[in-house]
């Protein structure tokens, strides 16, 4: 920092000691948290400063504000390629300065797809290779729109290279061409402030709300020299406000009053949050402006109305209970049932809401906010899966496919190599697919709620088909009408895809053997997944320390290497054990 800046190294510690603020913001620190800055970021600072800029410094760091307007050769949509890449459809502006030239590139269309470290490159297709050592690429950095009132448009700055040399080309400003040309390659700079790059352009420079850049928008733009409105995909209102005429005209509040007021205290919220951010975005500022700007929300007056009283449900009974009801009636619900988002999304409210009346301190509100059921996937072989197959109902496979829930169990390219669909005594489905290795796997709506335990006798057994990296472990029940009940062992909130496995395994994770001895603890304890996680760590560290006693009922779990039977009598009573033994630890 003092070298390059021309400073002594005293003088830069003591800025940095007394007044850090003085200086630019560090991009990086090192191993001992020292300040580290690249050689442009110094240099814009320097600029920004008054203080001198070194002569290798890119020049549109350093270079004096324009007394005119930059000539601009060209505006337009155009499509470059990038290495390694497809070919990228991109908004370009070339401006011919005294010091060279500045190229302006906006990707269009979805601009998370691929750094600006690979797009850049593309500018070497838009000028003679001979102007490239002068060149500056920008690329603004694309931005919603503002949180606060602080809304500084930047842009990353590269510099183009070529590791070919010189490279002979027909005389000419502008070079369209199919490839990029031979050794073309960029180096980033630094990013500077729109205002800053614009100084030396002499020109406003484009700047896009995320959401915006489409091709559409950027043709449309050759033909405007300000800011025009365009539909708003952005900010996710006009979906939320959709949603919410559906529950109005369904009569959502009627039937399910927590689940209608989560929704309409998430729109309120919503869309006072989105009227702030467009407050607080101006079109245009020091050197820049708005390419375009969504369209500002128009609710209805009705609309406003309901939006102006919404207040929460604070009852969590009557909150659980929607939600274990809503749940169950959303995954039943044809796929273009226009209700089926709006069931969806008051789960997720209604399940915040829940956590929130624990927050800090889990129990059963927040076991019922969790506790939707989870997919799991294991072989669809074995006793116990014969067993399970026994109470399970074949079901129209393409009828199946109509239902929200069984879209879930078929996403990710099952439904490509769906079998065969079924239903349990519970109204949870299942189905069967091929792998790509031939195996036929089960893909199932998989309970996580405690209730199915309350239905486990003295007799029942927990049973588990041979050990692998997954495996179905099941609660077998004899009844008195002679069938034997198959409950699936309810699998520990909060578990993704992962799920029972025994033999061979430790930790305490959730899957594998630490899964299943997890799941079990909270089964036969009737605690929270936390609270099952406390035990089992308490345990682990007591084994370790040789303080108290192992617990045989991991020990059964983790180094059975047959088929997994234990009597549920047996899990509760070792499961005590393991409680009182984490207690005293």
């Amino acid at each position: 920092m003092a070298r390059r800046t021309g400073i002594s190294e005293g003088r830069a510690r003591a800025l940095y000691d007394t007044d850090p603020s003085g200086l630019p913001h560090p991009d990086r620190v090192d191993a001992e948290g020292k300040p580290l800055w690249l050689g442009a970021t110094i240099d814009a600072w320097s600029a920004r400063t008054g203080s001198t800029v070194p002569d290798d410094s890119l020049w549109v760091i350093a270079a004096p504000a324009a007394t005119e307007p930059a000539v601009e050769l060209m505006r337009r949509v155009v499509t470059v390629n990038t290495p390694g890449r497809d070919r990228r459809t991109m908004f370009a502006i070339v401006w011919d300065t005294d010091h060279g030239h500045v190229i302006y590139l906006q990707p269009l269309g979805d601009t998370d797809e691929h750094h600006k470290d690979w797009l850049a490159v593309g500018a070497a297709e838009l000028i003679e290779p001979r102007w490239w050592s002068t060149a500056a690429v920008i690329m603004p950095v694309e931005e919603t729109l503002a949180l606060t009132t602080e809304f500084s448009p930047t842009a990353y700055v590269y510099r183009i290279t070529s590791r070919t040399g010189p490279i002979d080309e027909p005389p000419s400003v502008l070079r369209l061409c199919p490839n990029p040309p031979p050794g073309a390659a960029v180096e980033w700079q630094t990013h500077l402030d729109l205002a800053d790059v614009a100084k030396v352009i002499g020109r406003p420079i484009p700047f896009w709300i995320d959401g915006t850049q489409t091709v559409e928008n950027a043709g449309r733009s050759l033909a405007h020299a300000d800011t025009f409105t365009v539909p708003d995909t952005v900010t996710g209102w006009p979906a939320t406000q959709a949603r919410l005429e559906r529950a109005i005209t369904a009569k959502v509040a009627e039937q399910h009053p927590a689940a209608f007021a989560a929704l309409a205290v998430d729109a309120a919220e919503r869309l006072r949050a989105v009227r702030t951010a467009h407050e607080n975005t101006p079109s245009a500022g020091a050197g820049w402006y708005l390419v375009a700007r969504p369209a500002q929300p128009a609710p209805s007056v009705k609309l406003e109305q309901v939006l102006a009283k919404a207040t929460p449900v604070t009852d969590p009974d009557i909150v659980a209970g929607e939600l274990t009801e809503l749940r169950t009636l959303e995954g039943d619900l044809d796929v273009e049932d226009p209700l089926g988002e709006v069931y969806e999304e008051a789960t997720q409210f209604l399940a915040r809401r829940l956590r929130l009346a624990e927050r800090g301190n889990p129990g059963k509100y927040t076991e019922v906010a969790e506790s939707g059921a989870a997919i799991y996937s294991a072989p669809w072989d074995g006793p116990v899966v014969d067993a399970w197959r026994a109470n399970l109902t074949s079901v129209d496979l393409d009828h199946a496919r109509r239902l929200r829930g069984v879209r879930r169990l078929l996403a990710d390219g099952f439904d490509e190599v769906a079998l065969e669909a079924y239903r349990d005594v519970d109204g949870r489905y299942l189905v069967t697919v091929r792998l790509t290795d031939g195996e036929i796997w089960f893909r199932a709506e998989w309970p996580t709620a405690l209730d199915v335990v309350d239905g486990w006798t003295d007799e029942t057994i927990l049973a588990g088909d041979e050990p692998g990296s997954s495996t179905v472990l099941l609660a077998l029940t004899p009844t008195l009408q002679g069938p034997l009940r198959t409950d699936p062992v309810p699998m520990q909130p909060r578990n993704g895809t992962e799920g029972f496995s025994y033999g061979g395994g430790c930790g305490y994770g959730y899957g594998g053997p630490a899964g299943t001895y997890l799941a079990l603890l909270r089964c036969a304890l009737g605690i929270t997944a936390d609270e099952a996680g406390r035990i089992a760590r308490a345990n682990h560290a007591a084994r370790r320390s040789d303080v108290g006693s192992a617990s045989r009922l991991w020990e059964a779990i983790s180094t059975t290497q047959g088929p997994l039977r234990l009597s549920w009598p047996w899990v509760k009573l070792r499961a005590r054990d393991d409680r009182e033994a984490a207690a005293t630890a």
